[in-house]
């Protein structure tokens, strides 16, 4: 009794995003990385099966409002898709299309034109 009240204890008050692996953050895997753990894009310092770049750690963070992840998390598959969804709850209106064009292009991603071609590429994969 006591360990299923610690479980579902430590479940309602955890504030970090869940594990969420959908259709949407597995078409950006495939998207940016064809879920390959290991791929680094040097020219961009993009790394993991999403790509994350420092400035994306950087935001997730702000987001958070506190330091919790680091560089070397985006190796990690979970913890990048913690970051994803980190970005994806943080949208205003979500849809996939804002989410992934966000993803690719910051928090005004949605808004810039540089960030439709990705949204097809994704769209695609959905």
């Amino acid at each position: 009794m006591k360990i299923v009240f610690f479980i579902l204890l430590s479940i309602s008050v955890s504030n970090a995003p869940a594990l969420v692996a959908d259709n949407l953050v597995n078409a950006i895997i495939h998207v940016e990385s064809r879920g390959d753990i290991h791929a680094h894009n040097v020219s961009e310092d993009a790394v993991g099966v999403l790509q994350i770049r420092p400035i994306m750690v950087k935001e997730v963070n702000r987001v958070l409002g506190f330091d919790k992840y680091t560089l070397i998390d985006r190796w990690d598959k979970q913890k990048s898709i913690e970051m994803f969804n980190v970005i994806r709850q943080n949208t205003p209106n979500p849809t996939n299309e804002k989410i992934a064009r966000n993803w690719n292009g910051g928090p005004k991603g949605y808004k810039k034109n540089s960030t439709l071609k990705y949204w097809q590429k994704v769209k695609k994969q959905l």
